[in-house]
């Protein structure tokens, strides 16, 4: 069966469900040294070209090559004359500062450009009213009082709607100045010398903003970072934890079963003992079909006729103490029948069945919580459970009596105790046994 497995990669997930922690990772370590067998066979048979033959014309890609004929690379920070990452980000902050300081200026040069044009309209407008004024007075009498003059004359002032929050007060007052003198020149001069100056200064304060930003999303990430490695580091424990356990339980199978083959085993009415060497189950010349393999059983008709050729004279399902059928042994019956016979048993109950996956028969076995199975192979005329180092029987009823005194597993603890009595009686095919028995 397991030479079948390997050749086709595949296991029924039924006759999979069947098997036991240790019969599963044994299984799982064989598909895989065949499936690597199978690599490496292919890979002997299909080498991989070294060159590769193209089309006239085809498009490929052609890489600079060193002075060895390596593909040439480079790798920052190995030349002297690399910068290192944290001056080429540095560098990168600053230009993104500057940038952003340069477009703030830009924006707010134009709103000065536009209050100084409507301060130099205003300034020329109160230029010639004043001139209008003293051509009036000039024309009027010279001789006034200084009150007069004083209402006659209005100074210079700046328009009301003029935001004065946009630049530097100073900078404002000294371009009023400028402008009541009538010196746009200079105002033009002011007015750049404060543009290059504001954009330094944001500069420097965009820049220590990002730099708080970029710290602030370091430490904010440092903290995530803290917190991940925490709960990697808890799950990484817990699955040590059950790695640790799995190996344990690995350890106590494999003393178990060290310890098995070493106890000295029962012998048989014969005086020889149990480990027999295996033989082929019968055949018949009548072209009945019988299994000389270990191969999936074809239908539940071969399953019954292997029983009547080979399993009857051997009283396969025979109690060996009553020399009747066993209460246990309730012929071929499904999974899904036997859990629903020891859904109702207490734990510890059991029956024996017909397997309609190997040659063999399979142990029903209520737990605490559920119910196992596990597979005896009958198919060399020994009766033994799959797996490696398993100890042989020569009949059923003494494997089902050994392990009434001696768990089926070391972990689980599972012991024959109660059989689960049948409720219908046997089919036909199996009744041969109590007649046989007579």
């Amino acid at each position: 069966m397991l030479q079948q497995i390997l050749d086709e990669m595949w296991i029924d997930p039924e006759l999979l469900a069947e098997l036991d922690e240790s019969q599963k990772q044994t299984l799982f370590c064989k598909m895989r040294e065949e499936q690597i067998r199978r690599w490496r066979i292919w890979d002997e048979q299909n080498p991989v070209p070294t060159t590769i033959s193209r089309k006239p014309g085809q498009k490929h890609v052609d890489f600079l090559l060193d002075a060895e004929g390596d593909p040439w690379t480079w790798v920052m920070g190995e030349h002297e004359d690399d910068k290192s990452i944290e001056t080429i980000l540095e560098e990168e902050a600053r230009e993104a500062a500057r940038q952003l300081a340069e477009k703030e200026a830009h924006n707010l040069r134009l709103t000065m450009e536009a209050e100084l044009t409507e301060l130099l309209e205003l300034n020329k407008k109160q230029r010639e009213e004043i001139e209008v004024a003293e051509q009036k007075l000039e024309t009027e009498d010279i001789y006034c009082s200084a009150d007069q003059l004083r209402i006659n004359f209005k100074p210079l002032n700046a328009p009301s709607n003029i935001n004065n929050n946009i630049s530097i007060p100073g900078f404002k007052r000294d371009a009023l100045q400028e402008i009541s003198f009538n010196k746009p020149h200079k105002v033009s001069q002011r007015v750049a010398q404060w543009e290059i100056r504001m954009m330094e200064e944001r500069t420097s304060e965009i820049y220590k903003k990002l730099q708080k930003k970029k710290m602030d999303a370091a430490k904010e990430a440092e903290e995530a970072e803290n917190k991940q490695e925490h709960l990697w580091r808890e799950q990484q424990r817990k699955a040590k934890e059950a790695e640790t356990q799995m190996r344990e339980i690995a350890r106590r199978a494999r003393e178990e079963h060290r310890r098995s083959m070493l106890e000295v085993e029962k012998p048989n009415n014969a005086g020889e003992t149990a480990n027999l060497p295996p033989s082929l189950p019968p055949r018949k010349d009548n072209g009945c079909f019988l299994p000389t393999t270990t191969s999936k059983p074809p239908n539940k008709d071969a399953i019954l006729e292997w029983f009547r050729s080979s399993q009857v004279t051997r009283k396969a399902g025979l109690d060996p103490n009553t020399n009747s059928i066993a209460p246990w042994f309730h012929g071929l019956i499904t999974r899904q029948e036997a859990e629903s016979l020891l859904l109702a048993q207490p734990a510890g109950s059991f029956l024996v069945r017909v397997s309609e996956r190997i040659w063999g028969y399979a142990i029903s076995y209520r737990d605490i919580d559920r119910c196992k199975h596990y597979l005896i192979d009958a198919s060399n005329g020994h009766y033994q459970f799959l797996g490696t180092n398993q100890i042989s029987h020569n009949t059923l009823g003494d494997l089902v009596t050994y392990h009434g005194a001696r768990p089926i597993t070391a972990i689980g603890g599972e012991l024959l105790g109660r059989p689960c009595h049948r409720i219908k009686p046997l089919p036909p095919p199996f009744q041969a046994l109590s007649i046989r028995a007579r």
